[in-house]
């Protein structure tokens, strides 16, 4: 499924008309600083990140912090998009120093009184981001679910295999994240990720160079 933008099929002059209608705020953070903490309730607002780069977190009872997923420009969150499990605190967490416009939910999902084409647009929109966010989000859990760091190495180049278009004829793919940020997301010790990609390069199952990788097998 082609990723979905919040805004996709909406104009610029559509646009400048609906937006008052959101109630937008405006609100600045500096690099490290906490954007947002999910909680457990209705949906209040949605975020859209205009400057900068940001991180959801999931930090457990033990303090253990995990790596979901990262947003950057024109990218959107909120409690609409979260899957969470039971006992982790989910938080949105500055990168850089950021601006953020949030809009308020009931006035997003709720048409106007003229029943606007592009604000039944905005509202697919949303409806599709939601299910692809569930989509990632249970991919995730799928990952993390894997008996073994190995199988979850697979599981994910597999993923970003199905996704990814070839950058030759053999097949090799490039990583979307670092592979700092690939330990982080699978959850596995940095140094235990790379020797078992070492030792799945000696088995004959992949091939792979910094962030560019190939399935052998």
């Amino acid at each position: 499924m082609k990723k979905v933008n919040v805004l996709d099929n909406i104009s610029q002059e559509e646009l400048d008309r609906i937006v008052p209608c959101f109630n937008p705020i405006t609100r600045r953070y500096l690099k490290g600083e906490t954007i947002l903490t999910y909680q457990a309730d209705i949906p209040r607002e949605i975020g859209i990140l205009t400057v900068g780069e940001a991180r959801l977190e999931a930090s457990n009872e033990t303090g253990d912090v995990f790596y979901l997923e990262d947003y950057h420009k024109g990218d959107i969150f909120g409690e609409l998009f979260s899957l969470p499990l039971e006992n982790f605190l989910y938080t949105v967490v500055a990168l850089s120093d950021c601006t953020v416009t949030y809009l308020d939910y009931n006035h997003v999902i709720t048409p106007c009184e003229k029943s606007c084409s592009h604000h039944s647009q905005l509202i697919s929109n949303l409806f599709l981001m939601t299910a692809q966010k569930s989509q990632e989000m249970s991919l995730h859990i799928s990952i993390l679910g894997q008996v073994s760091i190995r199988n979850k190495i697979m599981t994910y180049l597999k993923h970003i295999r199905s996704i990814s278009k070839p950058i030759d004829d053999a097949g090799t793919f490039n990583l979307p994240i670092s592979l700092v940020q690939l330990s982080e997301y699978i959850m596995v010790d940095r140094t235990a990720m790379m020797r078992e990609i070492r030792a799945m390069k000696k088995d004959g199952l992949i091939e792979s160079k910094s962030r560019q990788f190939r399935i052998l097998n």
